[in-house]
């Protein structure tokens, strides 16, 4: 037998409820999952307990933890650990934290090697569940849970890190809309090819070279942006302001990409690398 207590009435029944439409999917029908009393779950077993531990039992109290505290858990860090109290920071530390948690954004070098959560929750319920046992749910999660709630820790940094890069990138995307909204266009039209890097072309397509482009870079420009801006590609860009801008690209996920029609907004319209000449052909015959 396996006796679970729980401080919350809701969380038992939500036990209750998981492992009876656990057993009931994997058509185990030897075991016996028992809410008598409000805030207690039992689980009895005729036959094959270890096997129901691993297949059943243990799952089910994993993915219990992950839907129903570990949100809980990551708000508590921000609040009472890094101190945070607005509530749109707060929601959107969380969510990036989730994320990272879920395994994406695998490229950021702090969570690369994070073991995952379902493993760290299965390993203590698989070292703490000696049949049969009777326990406090809350206390095992206090007591048994080190490795995942340092992981937890760990990805609560991060994802206070990404949060504040993200605020920084913000900013700086809105001092180069609002430098950009601000300047007289100094061309009217921009094409831009996108192969492997970035090549500019006017109205007609005509081919503006690098040195060409740097000589429509405004020096107030850089010199004011708190944040690094590429001079090969974003800083002439900007200083042009034109209204319009086509881009020609096959990979519209590139990060220079995005961060230019964050700025420009409406006045940009991406085509497939592959439309560049048909559109060039065309403005030569006009």
């Amino acid at each position: 037998m396996i006796e679970m207590h729980f401080q919350e009435i809701t969380d038992a029944q939500k036990m209750y409820k998981s492992l009876l439409s656990k057993a009931k999917a994997l058509s185990i029908d030897y075991i016996e999952v028992v809410n008598e009393e409000e805030n207690v779950v039992a689980v009895f077993a005729s036959e094959k307990t270890n096997y129901v531990v691993q297949v059943v039992i243990i799952p089910v109290m994993t993915e219990f933890i992950i839907k129903n505290k570990e949100d809980q858990w990551i708000l508590d860090y921000i609040e009472n650990i890094f101190y945070f109290t607005d509530f749109e920071e707060k929601k959107q530390i969380v969510e990036i934290a989730k994320a990272l948690m879920d395994g994406n954004n695998p490229d950021i070098p702090a969570v690369q090697d994070v073991v995952p959560r379902e493993q760290l929750i299965a390993e203590a319920l698989h070292e703490f569940l000696k049949v049969p046992i009777s326990f406090s749910f809350e206390s095992f999660l206090k007591f048994r849970m080190r490795s995942y709630n340092e992981v937890l820790l760990q990805i609560v940094e991060s994802a206070i890190d990404e949060y504040k890069l993200e605020q920084e990138y913000q900013t700086f995307i809105q001092g180069l809309r609002e430098f950009r909204e601000k300047r007289e266009p100094k061309l009217e039209q921009l094409h831009i090819l996108h192969d492997e890097q970035f090549y500019f072309y006017n109205e007609t397509f005509t081919e503006i070279k690098r040195n060409e482009l740097f000589k429509f870079i405004d020096r107030k420009l850089i010199l004011h942006q708190p944040m690094y801006i590429d001079s090969a590609v974003l800083a002439p860009l900007v200083s042009i302001a034109p209204k319009s801008i086509s881009i020609y690209t096959d990979q519209i996920d590139n990060g220079m990409i995005q961060t230019i029609h964050n700025i420009f907004l409406e006045n940009v319209t991406i085509y497939t690398k592959k439309s560049f000449e048909n559109n060039r052909l065309k403005a030569k015959k006009i």
